[in-house]
């Protein structure tokens, strides 16, 4: 383009607008609205319902400051994925079991030890005690991984294909369990064996028969619609207890301001007793859906409880001692366990 006579006039309009523009983006960058997407596995069950009443918390205390998307059943990635963009930075937030952390630091498998947690109360006044609770949360802070919240998520039930009656029924069947030398171990007190992979693989796996089992929590069972493949789930008083943590990623989280540091810690923390609350009645009413969909819910007593409990009691014991890194903190679990026990 020719500039005219007033060309001078036209330059300084350029570079008005220009500063304009340049002021408009960097303004805008410095108040967008960071983004926080929460990954997990599992659908409509304590975990999922410990993410949305974190964003609601969220916006009462800091509204319109964090967009939060929340992607339950694997839709943001596989655990494995997720976890490793924690640490690089790549991903937010994540909710699930200790035990998908163990490949950052093997410490976090001591949640999953049998024989520690009497029921879902005992548990939830477990995760109370400040001394274990700061421990459990802190594991992954050399590998960017800052804990935010723990709940329990319910005691391990077995949706198997054909009926499990007594400890006899374990031998040599294939059992789908967290990838955790804690879970391995408890399937080969057993005689049978644990196979590490996802709920929806695992859906998969038992209709095709390439396991015989899943050993997790009643309410994930009863979302994926278990009851559609296989019709038995067994029980059994003195097994692991199922927790869940609240993770995001330390690099993203020290980018924030330190209000909205706050409010993210406190909100996470705040809806602990709510979700419990919701955690024991989607227990309850998971039980029963199970039942009224047509399925078997088999519980362990007598001599086969106690048979089940002594060789699941040696199990904690066993890991913790073959990894040194594991003695200290198995040490506080156990004895905050004997402290809160009713």
């Amino acid at each position: 383009m020719r500039l005219n006579g007033n060309s001078g006039g036209a330059r300084h309009l350029i570079v008005v607008l220009a500063t304009v523009l340049c002021t408009a983006i960097i303004t805008g960058q410095a108040l967008a609205q960071p983004t926080m997407k929460i990954g997990l596995a599992t659908i409509n069950d304590p975990q999922h319902e410990h993410a949305k009443r974190f964003a609601a918390a969220m916006e009462k205390l800091a509204p319109g400051k964090l967009k939060i998307e929340i992607y339950p059943a694997d839709q943001l990635g596989a655990a494995a994925r997720l976890i490793e963009g924690l640490s690089l930075g790549t991903v937010e937030a994540w909710i699930g079991p200790p035990e998908f952390l163990v490949g950052q630091d093997p410490r976090y498998q001591i949640m999953g030890a049998p024989g520690v947690v009497d029921d879902m109360e005992h548990g939830y006044r477990l995760l109370k005690h400040p001394t274990l609770r700061n421990a459990l949360l802190s594991f992954g802070d050399q590998k960017g991984i800052k804990g935010i919240g723990a709940i329990v998520n319910g005691p391990n039930f077995y949706a198997t294909r054909k009926p499990f009656r007594s400890v006899a029924d374990f031998k040599g069947t294939k059992i789908r369990v967290f990838g955790s030398p804690m879970h391995t171990l408890a399937m080969e007190k057993l005689n049978a064996t644990g196979v590490p992979m996802s709920p929806g693989d695992a859906l998969v796996a038992l209709a095709s028969g390439a396991i015989d089992g899943n050993r997790t929590a009643m309410s994930l069972l009863v979302a994926f619609k278990y009851y559609d493949v296989v019709k038995h789930a067994t029980q059994v008083d003195g097994d692991a207890m199922i927790f869940s943590l609240f993770v995001v990623g330390k690099r993203w989280f020290d980018r924030l301001p330190p209000d909205l540091q706050t409010a993210v810690a406190t909100s996470a923390a705040s809806v602990e007793d709510d979700v419990r609350t919701f955690a024991l009645e989607r227990q309850r009413k998971s039980e029963r859906t199970w039942r009224d969909s047509g399925a078997e819910l088999i519980k362990l007593t007598g001599a086969d409880q106690a048979e089940f409990v002594k060789r699941m009691l040696t199990v904690g014991e066993e890991v913790a001692s073959n990894n040194p890194r594991l003695k200290e903190p198995y040490a506080l679990l156990l004895d905050r366990s004997k402290a809160t026990r009713q």
